[in-house]
């Protein structure tokens, strides 16, 4: 056997030492992986590298998929896969996002988004990346970054919001949420609906504030039931304060909302079971469509306000549609349209409904709002109709085209005082 020479051995012992080198190099890199990894995993951070040119991408931290639902090797960590999990909500502009980086065009990628895991769920990350490898020509090769999941960050921000805008005594919307309620147009055919309770301060006063705030919720519950009884589901149901609740009902025609007015005034007809007795209470009603309020909220809202306003001041216990009625001059002028919604109840004490023929628009005065009632928002309508009596009587139609007429059903004292409101009238 040949001797080596002393080149050969110095060459051999140098190529042992960088192997010894490299395990110990090795060694000392997955050491400083690991901590990191354990970093990172601390801070909820995970870190990952995509090489552009192949779309490769790396989670140093995190196996690839199991955010998202799946085992490891289950689910290829490429681009193109990181795409197709992205919300559709937010594809666009992810990729928008990130395209302005690799283009040189902003500084950092960093971007909110959601990605949908395997089965169906949604999970929120926060993520930041650079570029830090381009090649001669300035074209990224390598984007280092991190992501982090949010998604107890996003779900505590949505309890907050949540609490902030709901009702803790009844579970509705509160003020708060209304006020965002402004921002959208009321359609043509939305009806806003402004209540108020009829005899709630007696309960206060009689059973105390405890009981109270029972019938408020006994109330709340009810009204939603009876709606979803209907298969109204798409509505917006908010408490605007007090004893004062209001509805936004999508898609209704006068006939269905009159129907809806009824089946509310139905149900709480009847004495409420509450902690020491029995509350007796009623429903003032008014309505408004977005077609007839110019499709603003705010002017909807004064003008349920005022519809049910005036049912609250001729007799309590009804509903008040309000619209536009046409006269003979050909001008429009606004009008409450009156309807009952069933026998007036004894222990509400109702005004007598008058018997002869209103006075004209023009020497009609508006009515102050009792100061018991929360701040007036408006004076009632000046508009001319009938007063909500004890017996509900189909009133004849005033005009050949029903649009131009008051609709749903006025009530007086009897059926001939309504026949003979209405030939004087024609």
């Amino acid at each position: 056997m040949a001797r080596k020479s002393l080149r050969e051995q110095s060459l051999e012992q140098a190529l042992q030492q960088m192997e010894r080198d490299k395990a110990r190099l090795e060694r000392r890199l997955a050491g400083l992986e690991e901590k990191l990894s354990t970093t990172l995993d601390g801070t909820g951070l995970r870190l990952w590298q995509l090489e552009v040119p192949s779309g490769k991408l790396t989670i140093f931290n995190y196996r690839w998929g199991r955010m998202l639902g799946y085992q490891p090797g289950e689910l290829n960590a490429h681009f193109d896969v990181w795409r197709e999990h992205l919300h559709p909500e937010d594809r666009d502009e992810v990729l928008a996002n990130l395209n302005d980086h690799l283009e040189g065009r902003t500084e950092v990628y960093q971007v909110v988004h959601r990605m949908l895991a395997r089965d169906g769920s949604i999970t929120w990350v926060a993520d930041r990346g650079r570029v830090v490898e381009r090649d001669e020509h300035g074209n990224a090769l390598r984007l280092l970054g991190t992501h982090t999941d949010i998604s107890h960050e996003k779900d505590y921000e949505s309890r907050l919001n949540a609490l902030a805008s709901t009702d803790a005594l009844t579970g509705l919307a509160n003020r708060q949420a209304i006020n965002s309620w402004h921002q959208r147009p009321l359609a043509d055919d939305s009806a806003l609906i402004f209540i108020d309770l009829d005899g709630f301060k007696q309960v206060n006063d009689q059973f105390g504030h405890r009981a109270g705030d029972e019938v408020l919720v006994l109330v709340a519950h009810g009204l939603n039931d009876e709606l979803h009884r209907l298969g109204i589901h798409h509505h917006l149901s908010a408490r605007f304060g007090g004893d004062e609740f209001l509805f936004q009902l999508p898609r209704m025609s006068l006939p269905r909302v009159e129907h809806v007015a009824r089946r509310w005034l139905e149900r709480f007809t009847h004495p409420l079971e509450i902690s020491g007795g029995l509350g007796r209470i009623g429903l003032s009603i008014g309505i408004c469509f977005g077609r007839d309020a110019d499709n603003r909220f705010g002017l909807a809202l004064e003008q349920a306000d005022q519809a049910m306003y005036r049912v609250k001041h001729h007799g309590k216990h009804g509903f008040r549609v309000h619209a536009p009625v046409k006269y003979s001059s050909g001008e429009y002028q606004a009008s409450n349209l009156a309807a009952p919604g069933s026998r007036l109840p004894s222990w509400l004490h109702p005004e007598p409904a008058p018997t002869s023929k209103p006075a004209p628009l023009s020497q009609q005065a508006p009515a102050p709002r009792p100061a018991s009632q929360s701040p007036p928002r408006q004076q009632a309508a000046t508009a001319g109709t009938e007063s909500v009596g004890t017996k509900p009587v189909d009133a004849k139609p005033v005009d050949a085209k029903p649009a131009d007429t008051e609709r749903g059903d006025s009530v007086s004292a009897d059926s001939e005082t309504a026949d003979a409101r209405a030939k004087e009238e024609r």
